[in-house]
C-alpha cells in the first residue's frame, strides 16, 4: 500500500516537473495557452490514475460482510434484550404477587413464568406461590391473581410451606 502511494507521488512529481518545464519553454500566445490546457489534463489524469486500480468488487463484499456482521449483531442484541424483559417482568409479576399476599397477612414467595404472545410482548402463563397461607387468603390470593395478572387459575399452584 505505502509503495503505490510513493510510485503514484513521484509520477505525480514527475508530472508537474515536465509541465513546468513545457511551461517555461513554450512561447507566448496561443499556443502557451494549449500547452497549458495539455498540462493541465496531463497533471488531472496522473492525480486521477490510482482511480483505475481500485478493486470495486473487493469493497463491495468487505461491505456486505459488514452489513451481515451488523444483522447477526442485531439480532443477538434483540435476543438478548428479549430475554432480559422477560426476567423483569417475571420478578415483577412476582413482586406483585407478594405484595398482595402480603395486604391479606401472609408472607410467601412467588415464581412466575412468562411466554412471548402474538404481539411479541411477555404475558405471564403459570405462578408458583409457597407460603403460610390460611385456606381463604389462598382462594382470595389465587382469585387475584388470575383478575390482576390474566393467569389461568389452573396455572396458579399455592403451596402450604410449614416454617
Amino acid at each position: 500500500m505505502i509503495g503505490a502511494v510513493r510510485s503514484w507521488l513521484l509520477g505525480l512529481i514527475a508530472v508537474s516537473l515536465v509541465c513546468a518545464l513545457a511551461d517555461a519553454l513554450i512561447p507566448k500566445g496561443a499556443v502557451k495557452r494549449a500547452g497549458r490546457l495539455v498540462c493541465g489534463l496531463t497533471l488531472l489524469a496522473a492525480v486521477l490514475t490510482p482511480l483505475t486500480r481500485l478493486d470495486i468488487s473487493g469493497s463491495q463484499r468487505w461491505l456486505e460482510d459488514y452489513l451481515a456482521s451488523l444483522s447477526r449483531q442485531e439480532s443477538e442484541l434483540s435476543e438478548t434484550v428479549d430475554r432480559q424483559l422477560k426476567i423483569i417482568i417475571e420478578e415483577e409479576c412476582a413482586a406483585y404477587i407478594v405484595d398482595k399476599a402480603a395486604e391479606l397477612g401472609c408472607v410467601c414467595s412467588a415464581r412466575v413464568e412468562c411466554r412471548a404472545g402474538e404481539d411479541g410482548l411477555y404475558l405471564p402463563i403459570r405462578a408458583e406461590v409457597a407460603g403460610a397461607l390460611a385456606e381463604p387468603a389462598r382462594t382470595l390470593l389465587a382469585r387475584r391473581i388470575a383478575q390482576d395478572l390474566g393467569i389461568p387459575e389452573g396455572q396458579i399452584t399455592i403451596e402450604e410451606e410449614t416454617p
